[in-house]
């Protein structure tokens, strides 16, 4: 388990030796290690929505939250958790691939008027070192209108940068500071990943405001 503070954030990632936080049982023992009673996960669905976090009956992959003292969280292996705030409200995504291109991050920054002092850390995911890609996917950046730039050839394979992706998108959309945590899941040895064939395991990423 990894904790950061910046200002009044307080940002929480798990590692393997934590176990799998789709456990309940599991989440709630580290809970009680971190001083926490509860916290609030979306439904996810690989989807671009991002909803309030007391509206969580429908799926989403974003959660918001104006107050204090509410951690909300993300359940990945592979995927990115994106933590957006300006310190007086918060946002945390689940961004793989198909939220990433469908607007994920654009729909998590319009919970923020002033987009001049906001700040964004990206969780460990998988990288450009290992996220390969097929001609289908190849087919899908144009499909959304994504970039080339951030496909990357090696020896006639290819590999996409997410994390670059998200950054311009941060970039574009007013965040002033971004922190990447710069480790890949799957190449890495403390983070589940699917394509590693931790299929039902998760890591849990989780924000909240002092």
């Amino acid at each position: 388990m990894k904790r950061y503070k910046f200002k009044n954030l307080n940002i929480v990632y798990t590692e393997r030796k934590d176990g799998n936080m789709r456990d309940k049982n599991t989440r709630e023992n580290l809970l009680k290690k971190i001083g926490l009673k509860y916290i609030y996960i979306p439904k996810q669905e690989h989807t671009n929505i991002v909803a309030p976090f007391v509206n969580m009956s429908a799926p989403a992959d974003g959660l918001y939250t104006d107050l204090k003292k509410v951690p909300i969280g993300i359940l990945t292996a592979d995927c990115m958790a994106i933590v957006i705030t300006d310190f007086k409200s918060l946002v945390v995504l689940h961004a793989g691939w198909r939220g990433l291109f469908s607007g994920i991050i654009e729909n998590g920054l319009k919970y923020f008027k002033d987009k001049s002092i906001l700040f964004a850390y990206i969780s460990p995911s998988i990288r450009d070192c290992c996220f390969e890609v097929g001609q289908d996917f190849i087919e899908r950046l144009e499909e959304y209108n994504i970039d080339k730039k951030f496909l990357i050839e090696k020896n006639g394979r290819y590999f996409f940068s997410l994390q670059d992706l998200a950054l311009e998108k941060l970039k574009r959309g007013g965040v002033s500071e971004v922190i990447d945590e710069n480790i890949c899941s799957k190449c890495g040895d403390n983070i589940f990943s699917y394509r590693n064939g931790d299929i039902d395991k998760r890591v849990l990423t989780l924000a909240y405001l002092e």
